[in-house]
């Protein structure tokens, strides 16, 4: 292991860390005290860490993900995974991954939070699988419609990382929007457009994403929903033209008096960006 010399002298540090996962199992936000302490001793020694992360989920990192250089998600990386990762720490590859899911920065702000009882102990191993003592209570899910991002934006708690998150070795400008026609029937459909630009100095892939917010619903909705993306390949300094399209249908909810999926007449945003929290363009379309 290396000392506190050594990790304060070196031109940069790749430290790993994670958690073992597994079908069956339960296991807690945060990392086990000695990857956390240690995490932290490292970030603290050398600002030029790259703390690289092996999860099958989330993890706490409001304690040095600011201080690290950079944040690596490898999630599992499989048997080719170790090559992949070398080639983007080296530049060979410019990583251009988006984050499915939304980490928080404390498990106290995830909906999933208050379910396990404190007298409630983690599922782990298939032993208890065929234990019958074991006890059975239902467990109601009260956040409804309101899961992954669409639950910290309705309570307007900031994440750690949102959704759709994702950095890269160069950055992108969105410009242009264009809704085609500003007002849409039941039966039609809207033409949304946008530019994508690659304003950095290398190569490098973007997912554009579009969200629709209703202004004015009769029932609780999120503040924005996905509804189509685009991956982009793009040079440096080249631009393209996103092109999505949008029914009545991806405006509606599921009504739960009529027992089917209902639009309603009216104003809805349409929000275009790199991530749930980096909306750039915005726009209108009625429905009518």
């Amino acid at each position: 292991e290396p000392t506190d010399e050594q990790l304060r002298a070196a031109d940069i540090v790749l430290l790993s860390t994670g958690t073992s996962d597994s079908e069956g199992s339960d296991r807690p936000f945060a990392l086990p005290d000695s990857e956390e302490k240690n995490v932290q001793r490292v970030v603290g020694l050398n600002p030029r860490t790259v703390v690289i992360v092996n999860s099958g989920g989330g993890i706490r990192m409001t304690g040095w993900s600011d201080r690290a250089a950079a944040v690596l998600y490898a999630w599992y990386p499989g048997q080719a995974g170790n090559t992949a990762l070398a080639e983007i720490l080296c530049g060979e590859v410019n990583p251009s991954g988006k984050l499915p899911m939304t980490i928080e920065r404390r498990f106290e702000d995830s909906p999933a939070f208050g379910y396990l009882r404190p007298e409630d102990k983690f599922y782990t191993g298939w032993g208890p699988d065929n234990d019958m003592a074991q006890p059975i209570r239902n467990v109601e899910y009260k956040e409804g419609v309101f899961v992954g991002y669409r639950w910290y934006e309705a309570k307007q708690i900031k994440p750690l990382f949102a959704f759709g998150h994702g950095l890269s070795f160069t950055t992108f400008a969105y410009s242009a929007l264009r809704i085609t026609p500003a007002e849409m029937k039941p039966e039609g459909r809207v033409s949304i457009e946008f530019t994508v630009t690659n304003t950095g100095q290398v190569a490098g892939a973007e997912v554009a994403q579009l969200y629709v917010r209703d202004v004015e619903a009769s029932v609780p909705r999120p503040p924005k929903e996905l509804k189509g993306f685009s991956k982009l390949e793009l040079q440096p300094g080249e631009s393209r033209v996103v092109r999505l399209r949008l029914t009545a249908q991806d405006l509606a909810f599921w009504d739960t008096a009529q027992h089917g999926w209902k639009a309603e007449l009216g104003e809805y945003r349409i929000l275009a960006g790199g991530a749930s929290d980096r909306i750039a363009l915005e726009g209108t379309v009625t429905l009518k």
